[in-house]
């Protein structure tokens, strides 16, 4: 093994980090020190999301700018990183300017592939998850299964779509030689689940203005989903260099271990890969989706 390069979520910054997010960092930060323990380069990215509507209304819930309430949730994430002791070794703001050119490269590799147009988005939409839903997903009442006690809201409005169906074939390729892409076996065969039932092409825009423009239509905002998965190659760029792409991908690319909740399993799983593809660009090692904690765990403190 010449290098590693792993990464925790960017964690959204809608709140103050928690045990969910302690979580995955701590896992993160053991795997980094066992390898520079066997003296491999590695490269530890973690890191905050930064953009979309979930920030603009948790910001004017506590009368504050989208950048104040941003600049103050990710103090309270580096505060708790130094206070875990965790040996991060790149920390990522989607918000930061030196993302904005990195994601408007790698939307121009998409859109010359013919993969972005526009469209009518008619859905149930999860402002929680900045997702649009699917009516076989949702609970009673049009509630979120990830967060039961949200209503998703109907939208109707036109976007730019990204056509994850084109990558259907690849994915279930990727999936069938690749057996270890995914871990545990349980995720794995929740995206296989997933998968099998037909991909549609996905939103990339929203009319928010918390967020990067769209390169080809300044009205719109880049999808939260779109910008941030993009974050990862953003880390990988060295502070002292220019960002690009090229930069981002000439060490330690591909990155060798996305470690995630199994709620934002399908973004790294299925979308995140078929991107990648769209770009012409490697793929990850691996996607380890772990669990919540549970009643059991947490009792009694």
């Amino acid at each position: 093994m010449k290098s590693v390069a792993l990464t925790t979520p960017l964690y959204y910054v809608n709140d103050l980090p928690h045990m969910g997010s302690a979580y995955p960092t701590i896992a993160a930060d053991a795997l980094a020190r066992f390898y520079r323990l066997q003296g491999i380069p590695t490269l530890f990215v973690t890191g905050c999301d930064e953009h979309g509507q979930k920030i603009q209304q948790a910001a004017a819930k506590f009368n504050r700018t989208p950048q104040e309430h941003c600049d103050l949730m990710v103090r309270g994430f580096e505060e708790l990183w130094n206070l875990l002791d965790i040996k991060y070794d790149r920390f990522v703001r989607t918000n930061d300017p030196r993302h904005q050119p990195i994601v408007t490269e790698f939307f121009q590799k998409v859109y010359d592939r013919g993969d972005i147009y526009q469209g009518q988005q008619q859905g149930w939409y999860c402002v929680a998850c900045e997702e649009f839903k699917e009516e076989r997903e949702l609970l009673e009442d049009k509630r979120c299964p990830i967060h039961p006690t949200v209503t998703c809201e109907w939208r109707d409005e036109t976007n730019y779509f990204f056509r994850l169906s084109n990558y259907q074939s690849q994915l279930e390729e990727l999936y069938r030689t690749r057996p270890d892409f995914i871990l545990p076996l349980s995720r794995r065969n929740e995206v296989l689940s997933f998968v099998e039932q037909g991909l549609r092409d996905f939103s990339i825009s929203r009319y928010t203005p918390w967020g990067f423009p769209v390169p080809i239509d300044r009205q719109q905002t880049l999808y939260v989903w779109f910008d941030a998965l993009l974050g990862y190659l953003t880390g990988l760029v060295a502070p002292e260099e220019e960002p690009t792409l090229a930069n981002a991908l000439k060490t330690w690319y591909p990155i060798n271990l996305h470690i995630i909740g199994k709620d934002i399993l399908r973004f790294h799983a299925v979308y995140w890969p078929a991107m990648l593809m769209s770009a012409g660009l490697p793929l990850p090692d691996r996607v380890f989706g772990h669990g919540f904690f549970n009643q059991r765990w947490t009792e009694n403190g």
